[in-house]
């Protein structure tokens, strides 16, 4: 039986793998405007159709935005998907595209405060979140020269995670997986080198608990412990799409600025709170763009499965 089960679960990898290698080849061959539509149509599948949890999203932009109206929250339900799902494939066409065409389709605001803090010598942490997309605005600052090292989580598909990471470092970024633990980021910041962390995870460790529109959410802590221990500068950073049909993007970089004579527990807090409410404040400017779709609050699973009056 254990054979059984390692054999159905590596033939479930090898068939992941080989949708997204297809994916691939389709992002690679389709003209920007043919996959612009095609990103579209997939992502209107998967909420229209297949309904993959289209009921979270729901809940989760209840949550976030009690104030609005039910033909709004479904309206920017339906195009978080299709966002997701055009931005995917975007990613995977990465490879075809030149440092050259990113730097010029993507405008970076406040590269010259993050070039002078990198000339200081010990390492710049940016921290993101899921919105826009992360992947293209952290390919573009290696584009434009900045030695960048991206921090992700493990795939359950090793094969895909592979995929993933071969597909990283030829956008010119350096890998560190999560699982690796702190000593490969504190290694990166010491060198000087920039480090890219998504900030929105609902970790299941250590974590801090700060207002996210509105709600007390668990937030990973540990961007902000390793960059006052590397004595690093510390960055929010957002990748927005700015135009659909020529995929043109914004990356707007923001330093958070921090006193190292503060309690040290309560500077992280501090932090910690400053990064989620800068992403907040850019999520609220274009919530289309945000991924929903993952559990941000799992502390309130139980309500969320019950299901929330959408309206």
């Amino acid at each position: 039986m254990v054979f059984v089960g390692n054999l159905r679960d590596y033939a479930t990898n090898i068939s992941e793998l080989l949708v997204l290698r297809v994916s691939a080849l389709i992002a690679r061959v389709l003209p920007v405007r043919a996959l612009t539509l095609f990103g579209s149509l997939m992502g209107w599948l998967c909420s229209s159709v297949f309904r993959i949890r289209f009921l979270e999203v729901e809940n989760h932009l209840t949550i976030a935005f009690p104030e609005k109206g039910f033909q709004w929250k479904r309206r920017i339900a339906k195009e978080s998907y299709k966002h997701l799902s055009r931005e995917a494939l975007f990613f995977l066409r990465c490879s075809k595209v030149s440092g050259q065409d990113l730097g010029k389709d993507v405008r970076v605001e406040g590269f010259d405060l993050l070039q002078k803090s990198i000339q200081q010598g010990s390492g710049v942490m940016i921290v993101s979140g899921h919105l826009g997309n992360w992947e293209i605005g952290a390919a573009a600052l290696a584009a434009k020269g900045i030695t960048i090292d991206v921090v992700v989580q493990n795939q359950r598909n090793p094969f895909v995670d592979m995929y993933l990471r071969d597909l990283r470092e030829r956008m010119g970024l350096g890998v560190i997986m999560e699982s690796e633990g702190p000593y490969p980021i504190l290694k990166s910041l010491r060198s000087g080198r920039v480090v890219a962390w998504l900030g929105d995870q609902n970790p299941a460790k250590t974590s801090v608990v700060v207002d996210f529109f509105g709600v007390s959410s668990r937030t990973a802590r540990d961007s902000v412990l390793l960059t006052l221990r590397a004595g690093s500068a510390l960055f929010f950073a957002s990748s927005i799409v700015l135009c659909e049909s020529k995929r043109k993007y914004r990356v707007d970089l923001e330093e958070i600025s921090h006193q190292e004579q503060q309690n040290p527990e309560e500077l992280v807090g501090q932090l910690t709170e400053a990064h989620t409410k800068l992403l907040e404040a850019a999520i609220r400017r274009t919530p289309d763009q945000y991924l929903w779709q993952h559990r941000r609050w799992k502390n309130r699973d139980g309500w969320l499965r019950k299901g929330a009056n959408f309206c």
